[in-house]
């Protein structure tokens, strides 16, 4: 927190302090009795220099760490525990006649020092940047869910305009022909407005509640094309089961929309099946495939890999004119 941040580096000046005291005094007790009074000069500018290297290392190094500059991380951290190793080299060369810096022991000790000094320092560094790299995937989580329910709000199927227009103009026609008839049409496309305002701003729905939008979709159609038909059948219970909101319109609307009304009746079937683990629906129709719908059904499909992942199988087969989707979801 903020409030404790003089505190932390107090207590770390009080840490490198002491150990750079013992780091001192270890490393200078075969030579103390020849350094004389200059002992606590040396030891006191030791530590000094200790400290403010190992700031340097937190407010410099550092940076390039989380830069993504590691070659002149790796390049500091080398010099830093070079230059830790040399201090004490230096001055045993000023107060020992002949010291030997080549040979066996002191290169031994050399690269043992070296070794501890560059851990040291990595242990500085690690959780300064352990806390950076959990901020910065905690601040990449909350862009990935922001990103994913952007995606979902705009792969969220609507109402085609075409179709929505298409109603409009027909229950106009029929205000004063059969107002009746045209009041429910209005009645229905309010209900299918009102879901797609409320219900879908909500991340899981009812099967129920998106089988009854589904019917007044379908209403619609029925009530504008005498030719169009069509059967929904729940098989099983599928009361307090949840789905995605407006899944299953895409599938529907895109199959409807490659339906040729001059010729005979055209049924649409939808069997809604509740399995274990999942809930299937396929949606049947006879109708002659096209490019157009293949597209637009892989196209949805983008939606599904959002929402569900892994969770789902769909299946979209043609034969014999006959198209069927079939939509497996998992339930989560």
């Amino acid at each position: 927190m903020p409030q404790f941040r003089v505190w932390r580096y107090l207590a770390l000046i009080i840490f490198f302090t002491i150990v750079s005291l013992n780091q001192a005094l270890t490393g200078y007790k075969d030579i103390m009795p020849l350094m004389g009074r200059n002992i606590y000069w040396i030891v006191s500018g030791t530590i000094l220099f200790y400290i403010m290297t190992v700031f340097l290392v937190l407010r410099t190094i550092l940076k390039y760490l989380l830069s993504g500059k590691y070659i002149l991380f790796i390049i500091s951290i080398i010099l830093c525990a070079a230059s830790f190793t040399a201090i004490p080299n230096i001055i045993s060369a000023v107060y020992i006649d002949g010291y030997d810096l080549f040979c066996e022991t002191t290169i031994i000790d050399n690269l043992s020092a070296y070794v501890i000094y560059i851990l040291c320092i990595s242990g500085v560094i690690i959780p300064v940047f352990l806390r950076n790299w959990m901020i910065s995937n905690q601040h990449l989580s909350l862009l990935k869910i922001k990103q994913e329910s952007s995606q979902v709000e705009q792969l969220k199927e609507q109402i085609n305009p075409a179709s929505f227009f298409k109603i409009l103009n027909k229950s106009g026609a029929l205000v004063k022909t059969e107002p009746d008839k045209a009041s429910t049409m209005l009645m229905k496309l309010g209900q299918l407005l009102r879901y797609q305002l409320y219900d879908c701003n909500r991340a899981q729905v009812l099967v129920s509640a998106e089988i009854s939008f589904l019917r007044n979709f379908l209403d619609l159609e029925k009530l504008y094309s005498p030719k169009f038909n069509y059967t929904i059948n729940p098989v099983g219970n599928i009361n307090g089961i949840f789905i995605s909101p407006s899944i299953l319109l895409p599938y529907v609307q895109n199959i409807m929309n490659t339906i040729n009304y001059d010729r005979e009746m055209q049924t649409m079937n939808i069997q809604i099946n509740n399995l274990d683990k999942s809930i299937r629906i396929i949606i049947s129709i006879t109708v002659t495939s096209n490019s157009s719908l293949q597209r637009e059904l892989l196209k949805v499909e983008e939606r599904l890999n959002t929402l569900y992942r892994d969770h789902y199988k769909l299946i979209v087969s043609d034969k014999n004119e006959n198209t069927k989707v079939s939509l497996e979801l998992d339930k989560i």
